[in-house]
C-alpha cells in the first residue's frame, strides 16, 4: 500500500472518527433539520446533553465490542461477540429495543446466528450493524470476498434482513477504501477513485443501494439543499436511508473531517449514527490528527472511553499485519 500517511493512524482515526461522529451527533439525535436550525442555527460542534459532552452512544460501544472481539478471538467469532455486546452493554447509551430483545434471547440460550430472526422473522431493515463495522472494515480490507462475508456474519448478530446486511458490507468496504487513499494526492483524484469503487461494489448490491449511489453521483455534480439531500438519500434509521447519506457527506468533504462530519448531523434524523459512520470513512481516509482537537480533548475517557479506543485501535493495526504477513508466506 502506497501511502504517505502511516496506516497506523488511519486504524486509529478510523475508530476515534466513529467515537467523535457519534458524539456529535448524540444530543440531537431523533431531532428534524427545522428543529437544528431552530434550537442551534446550525452545529459546530460538541453540545451537552443527558449523557454529558463527548459521550458516545450504542454506536460506539458496539464498535468497541466488534474490535475487542475480533482482537482477542484473533479472526472473527459470533459466539465470542454477541457475548461482548452483552458484557458491555448499558442501556442508558440508548440502545434500540429490536437490539436489546436480540441480546436478551442470546443470554438465555438461542445461538448467535438465529436470535435476531427470533425478533425479526424477516429481519430488521435498521443501520444497527452498519455503524459498528468499522473494525471489519480495517482488518479484512485486503480481500474483498472475506470482507463480504465477515461484514455478513457481523452484521446477522442482530440485524439478517438482506439490506441491513448490504449497509452493513457497504460501509466495512468504503472504511477498507478509505484507509487505501492517499491524503497528499488531489483530493478530486481520491474522490473519483473512491466513488469508483463504491459504485461499483454497490451494483453488486441490492435496490436501492445502486439507485442511491447515482443519486450520490449526481450530487457530487451539483450543489444539493439538506432537503433535497434527506428526500432522495434520507436521514432515518434505516439502513438504505443512513449508509449512502454518511457516504454522501463523506465524499462531500473527503479531505476534511470537521465538515463532512458536521454536515452529516446538521442533517437532522439520525445523528449520532450517520456521524459515526462518516466519522469512521473519514477517519480512515484522513487518519487522527484530521479530528479537530479540540473535539479530541473532549472525548468521553473513562474506562472504554477515548484512550481505551486509540489502543484498541493500534491492537487491531498490530492483527492486521499479522494477518497480511501470514497470508503472503
Amino acid at each position: 500500500m502506497n501511502n504517505t500517511l502511516p496506516l497506523k493512524d488511519k486504524f486509529v482515526g478510523a475508530l476515534v472518527g466513529t467515537h467523535a461522529g457519534d458524539a456529535l451527533g448524540m444530543p440531537v439525535e431523533g431531532f428534524s433539520i427545522d428543529k437544528i436550525r431552530g434550537s442551534f442555527r446550525k452545529i459546530e460542534g460538541f453540545i451537552n446533553s443527558r449523557l454529558g459532552i463527548g459521550t458516545y452512544t450504542d454506536d460506539t460501544q458496539m464498535t468497541i465490542g466488534v474490535a475487542e472481539s475480533l482482537i482477542d478471538s484473533r479472526d472473527f467469532d459470533g459466539e465470542d461477540m454477541s457475548w461482548r455486546f452483552i458484557r458491555n452493554f448499558e442501556i442508558t447509551r440508548g440502545y434500540g429495543p429490536g437490539t436489546i430483545q436480540t441480546l436478551i434471547r442470546i443470554r438465555k440460550g438461542t445461538g448467535w446466528d438465529n436470535a435476531s430472526k427470533a425478533v425479526f422473522p424477516e429481519g430488521s431493515y435498521g443501520n444497527g450493524s452498519s455503524k459498528r463495522i468499522a473494525p471489519i472494515g480495517l482488518l479484512y480490507g485486503e480481500n474483498t470476498a472475506v470482507l463480504i462475508e465477515q461484514a455478513r456474519k457481523a452484521s446477522i448478530i442482530t440485524h439478517s434482513h438482506p439490506l441491513s446486511i448490504n449497509g452493513a458490507q457497504l460501509q466495512a468496504f468504503a472504511i477498507a477504501k478509505a484507509l487505501r487513499l492517499d491524503p497528499s494526492e488531489n483530493v478530486e483524484t481520491n474522490r473519483q477513485s473512491f466513488l469508483t469503487d463504491l459504485t461499483d461494489f454497490s451494483n453488486s448490491l441490492a435496490n436501492p443501494y445502486p439507485e442511491r449511489m447515482d443519486i450520490i453521483c449526481d450530487f457530487l455534480n451539483g450543489n444539493p439543499s439538506e432537503e433535497e439531500i434527506i428526500t432522495k438519500l434520507g436521514n432515518n434509521e434505516v439502513s438504505v436511508n443512513s449508509v449512502p447519506t454518511a457516504l454522501y457527506c463523506s465524499l462531500r468533504h473527503l479531505d476534511d473531517f470537521r465538515e463532512g462530519v458536521l454536515m452529516a448531523v446538521n442533517l437532522g434524523g439520525d445523528t449520532d449514527t450517520i456521524g459515526a459512520m462518516t466519522g469512521a470513512i473519514l477517519g480512515a481516509s484522513n487518519g487522527i490528527n484530521s479530528i479537530p482537537a479540540e473535539w479530541l480533548d473532549n472525548l468521553e475517557n473513562g474506562e472504554k472511553g477515548r484512550d481505551y479506543i486509540i489502543a484498541l485501535a493500534k491492537r487491531l493495526f498490530e492483527l492486521y499485519n499479522e494477518k497480511l504477513t501470514n497470508e503472503s508466506i
